[in-house]
């Protein structure tokens, strides 16, 4: 056997894992949103200008698919 990167057939796979949350990480996240909440209103982190908010995924998605509708990748760009 030659040593392998990755599995193919497991990347190939679709069935989503199921994981439930339990009580512990329901908690977690509470409290961790929470502490993001007071970093924002802190004003020492507003004066340093920090960023905490979480990410916006669908608004970072649409900016990829804007670019990739506006820019060629070189390999791409004809002989002309």
């Amino acid at each position: 056997l030659e040593p392998k990167l990755y599995d193919g057939s497991v990347i190939q796979k679709t069935d989503a894992i199921v994981i439930l949350d339990s009580e512990e990480t329901l908690m977690l996240e509470d409290e961790n949103r929470s502490k993001m909440l007071q970093k924002q209103k802190d004003p020492m982190m507003t004066e340093k200008k920090v960023n905490t908010k979480p990410v916006d995924y669908a608004a970072l998605n649409q900016l990829l698919q804007d670019f990739e509708i506006r820019f060629v990748p070189q390999t791409e760009l004809s002989v002309e």
